[in-house]
C-alpha cells in the first residue's frame, strides 16, 4: 500500500504546528485589498501569516471597514502542491473548502484526469467536506488518523463521505459589517442588525453553506447558545476534541466559551485556533465558530 498524502487549502485553519505533527500540506487561495492610501495588496492566504500582514493586523483592518476580495486555488497552485507530492510517488487525497462557498473543488476535480494522466500510476480522490475552518480541519485530521492506523486512500475517503455531515459547526460574528461589505447581507440589516445587537447562529448546512439558523441578542447571549446547542447535537462529548477557531475575538469571550464548553458540554479536549484568512475575509474582527463530531446536518438553508 502506498503512503497517501493529505491535503487541504487555506479554509482548514491548521495551524503550522498541527500541519507538522500530522503530515498535512495545503494549497493556497489568494486574498487582496485597497488600503486607505490606495495601495493595492494582493498576497497569498497563508495560514502561516507570513505575507507581511499580521492575523491582528489582518482582522483590525477588516474592523476598519477594508473590503477584502478572495480568490480560489489557482491551477498553478495546484499543479505545485499535488505535483510535489505525485512526483514523490504519493497518491493524494484533497479535503477542499466546500463547494458552497468556493469553486476550488471544481477546478480541482476538473483536473483530475490530468494528474492521473501526468503521473501514471497514481490516483487523486477529492472530498468536498460541505463545511469550511475546524470542521474541514477536523476531517483532515481524521484522515491523518486513518492513514496511521493503515487504512487505504479508498477507504479514508470513503469513511469522511459517509460522516462528513456530522461534523458540525456554531458560528456567530462580533457585527455585520464585514458581512455588509462581502455581500453576504443588506447594509439595511446590517445597519439595524449592528444598532440592536443581533448576532447570527451560523451553522454550516446540509449543502454547505454558511445558513443564519437563528438570532440572538448581544454577543453574551450568543457565546452561551452556542454550548447550548452544542450540548444537543454532539455525540460523545467525553471522548471528543471540541475546536474553538477565533478572528481575533476578546479574550474574555473565548475564555467564556471554553469555559462553558468544557463544563456544560463536557468534551475530553477544547483547543483554540486563529481563524484563516479567507473565512474570516468575509466574516470579520471577532467571529468565533465551535467545531465538533454530533448529531447528522439536516438542515437545508432558504
Amino acid at each position: 500500500m502506498s503512503k497517501f498524502a493529505i491535503i487541504g487549502d487555506s479554509t482548514c485553519d491548521l495551524t503550522p504546528e498541527l500541519r507538522k505533527e500530522h503530515d498535512i500540506d495545503y494549497a493556497r487561495m489568494r486574498v487582496s485589498w485597497t488600503s486607505k492610501d490606495k495601495k493595492e495588496h494582493e498576497v497569498w492566504a497563508s495560514l502561516d501569516w507570513q505575507e507581511g500582514i499580521t492575523h491582528k493586523e489582518y482582522f483590525d483592518m477588516l474592523a476598519s471597514g477594508t473590503r477584502v476580495f478572495t480568490s480560489q486555488v489557482s491551477e498553478q497552485e495546484y499543479d505545485e502542491v499535488f505535483g510535489c507530492h505525485l512526483k514523490a510517488g504519493e497518491d493524494v487525497l484533497y479535503i477542499s473548502c466546500s463547494s458552497a462557498l468556493s469553486a476550488s473543488v471544481q477546478l480541482a476535480t476538473r483536473l483530475v484526469s490530468k494528474y492521473e494522466k501526468q503521473y501514471p500510476g497514481r490516483k487523486v480522490v477529492i472530498v468536498d467536506p460541505l463545511n469550511s475552518c475546524m470542521g474541514q480541519g477536523m476531517m483532515l485530521l481524521k484522515a491523518d488518523e486513518m492513514r496511521k492506523a493503515g487504512k487505504s486512500l479508498e477507504e479514508t475517503a470513503a469513511w469522511l463521505e459517509e460522516h462528513k455531515l456530522e461534523y458540525n459547526q456554531i458560528a456567530t460574528v462580533e457585527n455585520l459589517t464585514t458581512l455588509k461589505n462581502a455581500g453576504r447581507v443588506k447594509a439595511s440589516k446590517a445597519f439595524f442588525g449592528n444598532l440592536f445587537g443581533v448576532k447570527p447562529m451560523l451553522i454550516s448546512d446540509a449543502k454547505g453553506n454558511n445558513y443564519a439558523i437563528e438570532k440572538q441578542k448581544g454577543r453574551r447571549n450568543a457565546l452561551l447558545r452556542i454550548v447550548e446547542m452544542a450540548k444537543e447535537l454532539a455525540v460523545d462529548p467525553e471522548n471528543s476534541v471540541c475546536w474553538v477557531s477565533e478572528a481575533e475575538c476578546k479574550p474574555e469571550d473565548v475564555e467564556l466559551l471554553v469555559a462553558n464548553l468544557k463544563s456544560g458540554v463536557k468534551f475530553k479536549e477544547v483547543n483554540v485556533v486563529p481563524m484563516g484568512p479567507i473565512i474570516g475575509g468575509t466574516t470579520g474582527k471577532g467571529t468565533v465558530g465551535v467545531y465538533f463530531f454530533g448529531k447528522k446536518v439536516e438542515v437545508v438553508g432558504e
